[in-house]
């Protein structure tokens, strides 16, 4: 006699970044899927930032039969399901069920080359339904295919903030940027990982950070000048932007000038702009 246990993807979390994704001035979005995968294969969440879950979670997760693993660009979550009807989960969840995972980053440049504000009293938060506490206005995470880029809506206030550090053991509350709350049912349909028949869906969220964009200062010590470009130029891990001295700077520069791309590790904010200073 022979049996086997049967699991089906309850749900994924896709990760992406466009600093180690773009190439130059070239966008990942929008690159062929040739172009797409050759990016991808390079990339690793694990170079900025690294997901748990919560020890409620875990403890979530062993109860219901699920499996939490991680992939290059993210994680699945994994559940038992019936030998019957391989969309249905073994034990039956309930719908309300929450799933919460903590998102922290540990690269110290990660600030220097993701275009977000940070803030010491609020954490990032995803999720497919919104707390009492925020307002209409609430981001929800964003799908797979959605053309959507994180930004500091996804920054929730004080009071919110307060109440989801209040559901952590001790040991989990330093050092985190944002927190991944996920309901097998969310707000709104599209957000669902099971649907009212309890069977799963198997959604695909995202979250996809842009990269940051500077003004470029070249900085010229033995001639004590500076000059900057007009516009801000993207930062990225691969590829080259290509600066013309007669039109990125005023006044312009003469056309035989060349200009090297910055490291992420000088990073300047003065006001509200941000300058990348390259010494030459």
């Amino acid at each position: 006699m022979s049996f086997s246990i049967t699991y089906g993807l309850l749900f994924e979390v896709t990760l992406l970044h466009n600093y180690f994704l773009n190439n130059g001035v070239e966008i990942f979005t929008g690159m062929s899927s040739a172009d797409k995968e050759k990016m991808l294969q390079q990339f690793n969440t694990d170079a900025f930032t690294t997901i748990t879950p919560t020890l409620e979670t875990n403890t979530v997760l062993k109860n219901y039969k699920m499996v939490f693993k991680k992939t290059k660009t993210g994680f699945r979550v994994y559940i038992k399901v019936k030998e019957t009807d391989e969309i249905v989960p073994y034990i039956k969840i309930p719908v309300d069920l929450n799933l919460k995972f903590l998102i922290k980053i540990n690269d110290y440049q990660f600030e220097n080359y993701t275009n977000l504000n940070f803030a010491l009293n609020q954490v990032f938060l995803f999720s497919n339904f919104k707390p009492l506490t925020e307002p209409v206005t609430f981001e929800y995470l964003p799908k797979i295919n959605d053309n959507k880029l994180i930004s500091n809506s996804f920054l929730v206030s004080k009071e919110t903030t307060v109440n989801l550090i209040s559901t952590l053991q001790s040991s989990e509350k330093q050092g985190i940027f944002g927190i991944l709350s996920l309901n097998l049912q969310g707000d709104n349909s599209s957000g669902n990982i099971v649907n009212n028949l309890g069977k799963m869906v198997s959604p695909n969220f995202k979250i996809h950070f842009d990269n940051r964009k500077t003004l470029w200062k070249y900085i010229n010590r033995k001639a004590a000048t500076e000059i900057e470009t007009n516009a801000a130029k993207p930062l990225t891990r691969s590829g080259f932007v290509e600066i013309d001295p007669l039109t990125d700077f005023t006044p312009p520069q003469p056309a035989s000038s060349q200009y090297p791309n910055p490291s992420v590790k000088s990073i300047t904010k003065i006001n509200s702009n941000y300058y990348s200073e390259i010494f030459i």
